[in-house]
């Protein structure tokens, strides 16, 4: 293993050369093919992980028994995982599958602890900012468990459609930290889009018909409803060709709506830094648009009745 491709791994970063040589020796190297188990839950922890290519799934069981599982978080080249079993000995908490393919490294616990014990300035430096990470992560699962609560608690409390949507596009644009979002459903009676929500984002007339005709960025994904991360909008090839809308950015995530293959909608995030929207904000915001959908469908269907009602009851009257 060549000790300098050890120093894009930020918790490395800190180590002097002659340390990373040390490590470099110490790892293991392995190539894991698209969802190829790494490590599941409940195996004992022997080792922690570094990624050096591709992405990480960190997975659990839903229930107790069955195979149904969630995605806790996907990581990244450069982040590294599996480090809670090295510090409390305990059985894996989750699993972790490759996404796509991945290269990584593997660190024994032998090697870990030999490093700690030599109290060197590079191990400190190591066990201190994988105490940092270990933070960093759980304040991003406890936004994300505010957002799933909040929406979920909206689903089952609000009659009101419109209510429930502010919820949705007020938590997701809190939780990524984006800079602003907007929020449309497709009309029931055209393939014209309704501008249901929006957030941190003044629109023009012109700006708002060209929305609700479903022109620009939104135009692939309307025509593909499928989910769409945009690290730098303008080196997306997907979106080259498509007319300006005057108010994208340089991150933007795409969440369509959908029940069962129809189409309701699409959540819209934007960002105005470069990868500033990552694969946890994407993931996060898929899960809230498939617990949302069904919902969502099914206030539609009660203004619609409501509509009616009040139609007949006008009819009557006259």
């Amino acid at each position: 293993m060549n000790p300098e491709e050890l120093k894009h791994i930020a918790v490395l970063q800190a180590m002097d050369n002659d340390a990373l040589a040390r490590l470099a020796a110490a790892l293991e190297e392995t190539d894991s093919a698209d969802g190829q188990t790494v490590f599941a839950e409940g195996d004992p922890g022997d080792s922690m992980y570094f990624i050096v290519k591709g992405c990480i799934r960190i997975e659990k069981r839903a229930q107790a028994t069955g195979g149904v599982r969630k995605t806790l978080t996907v990581l990244e080249a450069g982040d590294y995982f599996g480090e809670m079993a090295l510090l409390d000995q305990k059985p894996r908490s989750a699993s972790a599958v490759a996404a796509g393919g991945a290269r990584i490294l593997r660190l024994s616990k032998t090697a870990f602890d030999r490093m700690q014990s030599d109290r060197s300035a590079a191990g400190m430096s190591m066990l201190f900012a994988m105490i940092r990470t270990s933070s960093e992560r759980i304040r991003r699962l406890s936004a994300q468990l505010v957002v799933y609560d909040e929406v979920g608690k909206a689903i089952g409390e609000s009659r009101d459609l419109q209510a429930l949507l502010d919820v949705i596009l007020q938590q997701l644009s809190s939780a990524t930290y984006a800079d602003w979002g907007l929020l449309v459903l497709r009309s029931q009676f055209s393939d014209r889009l309704e501008l249901r929500g929006q957030i941190h984002l003044t629109l023009t007339s012109a700006q708002r018909e060209a929305i609700s005709k479903g022109q620009g960025f939104l135009g692939p994904v309307v025509q593909n409803p499928q989910d769409q991360l945009v690290t730098s909008f303008e080196e997306e090839e997907t979106f080259k060709s498509c007319a300006r809308l005057g108010f994208e950015t340089a991150s933007l995530l795409l969440s369509p709506l959908a029940v069962e293959g129809q189409f309701l909608g699409l959540i819209v995030l934007g960002g105005n830094e470069r990868d500033q929207l990552d694969l946890n904000a994407l993931h996060l915001s898929r899960g809230v648009a498939r617990q949302a959908a069904q919902a969502i469908l099914n206030a539609r269907h009660r203004e619609e009745e409501q509509a009616r009602s009040r139609h007949s009851q006008r009819f009557v009257r006259f």
